[in-house]
């Protein structure tokens, strides 16, 4: 094999020759002159060829060299000099394009001649296929003039996402406490104000005798602090809610704790939902009432209550009562053949039999 001294080398400039691959094609011998058009893509520095050849349009973009670079060998006849040129490849595809006027022409065509000279049931046919032909302008613009009319109510739903944890159905709780009387704090149930406020409007009203049985012994025996003398109305409240059927839960005019307007406002707003400008009682919230009732109850008798005199106060079973206190972090001790929710340490941390509820509701 003959030696070939290269005389030069040229690299890739602004101008360079490109390789072309055409699609489903292959080069000849026999060259002809045609024109290129030459596009810079100023995002990625990548060159697009196109040309046309027989009426056919024809592009590509040239392809990335990372691994290699391509070189044209190419020797002059008379001078016998050999140059090494830097070049690039391109594969050159065909750009189709299509009429969508054409199949409108056609299927109108199709059905002028059906219309004309089909059988019966083939004339049916085209015509139950007219009708299902939409016109989208047309629907777009009546959806939207319906749409000007229409207003939305916005849900506040991050109830419902802190519903899937036990926290959600008590009072703030410090499980880390080291004395039962820093497990609940009562200025996280209620602020110092809305205390003052509640006390300030159940002065000199009889609120014992609307109370309920278990609450209202418990008041009677016991001197309670104001703020105590507070939660002990609160809880009084929720039990009587929580009693209550949905039907007479939604009415306008129910008032759940008439001696105080501040803490019946903050009963319908935590333990009820206002959907479509009425309001409801998810299950969820139901649960919710209960347990914050036992908590307060607790806190007002020395964090003991007599377990038969809350399941007949509150008119549930014994089953019930226990997946509730359970969640509160109490527990449930035998005392003299008598069955009494104690919260003590360390706290009630068992889950129930039946294992992690797939609902909020228990």
């Amino acid at each position: 094999m003959a030696e070939i001294h290269v005389d030069e080398v040229c690299p890739k400039k602004k101008m360079y020759p490109i390789m072309l691959n055409f699609q489903n094609g292959e080069l000849t011998d026999h060259f002809t002159t045609n024109d290129c058009m030459v596009f810079d893509n100023n995002t990625n520095n990548i060159r697009t060829v196109a040309t046309v050849i027989d009426k056919l349009l024809y592009a590509g973009e040239e392809k990335k060299e990372e691994l290699g670079k391509t070189f044209i060998l190419a020797r002059n006849k008379k001078t016998g000099k050999v140059r090494i040129i830097e070049t690039c490849v391109a594969d050159m595809k065909p750009v189709l394009t299509t009429k969508p006027e054409s199949t409108e022409v056609l299927e109108s065509s199709t059905l002028e001649l059906s219309r004309k000279f089909g059988s019966k049931k083939h004339k049916q046919k085209m015509e139950q296929k007219e009708k299902l032909k939409v016109n989208v302008e047309t629907v777009t613009e009546q959806m939207q003039n319906i749409s000007k009319d229409i207003s939305q109510d916005v849900l506040d739903l991050t109830s419902y996402d802190e519903s899937n944890s036990d926290d959600f159905y008590i009072p703030k709780i410090n499980r880390t406490a080291t004395k039962v009387e820093d497990v609940y704090n009562l200025n996280d149930i209620l602020t110092e104000g809305q205390y003052t406020k509640i006390l300030s409007e159940l002065e000199g009203k009889d609120y014992v005798s609307d109370m309920v049985d278990l609450v209202k012994n418990i008041v009677k025996t016991n001197k309670l602090s104001p703020k105590f003398t507070v939660l002990a109305v609160y809880a009084s409240s929720l039990i009587e809610m929580y009693s209550l059927p949905v039907k007479k839960l939604i009415t306008k005019s129910l008032v759940i704790c008439p001696h105080s307007i501040t803490l019946n406002e903050l009963i319908f707003r935590d333990f009820c939902v206002t959907l479509n400008n009425k309001r409801t009682r998810p299950a969820t919230y139901k649960d919710k009432t209960l347990c914050h009732a036992i908590v307060f109850i607790l806190l007002i008798n020395k964090y003991k209550i007599d377990m038969d005199s809350l399941c007949k106060v509150a008119k549930v079973t014994p089953t019930t009562v226990s997946l509730k206190v359970r969640v509160t972090g109490a527990s449930i001790v035998t005392v003299d053949k008598k069955k009494i929710v104690h919260l003590k340490l360390p706290l009630n941390t068992l889950t129930p039999k039946f294992g992690k509820r797939k609902s909020a509701k228990f």
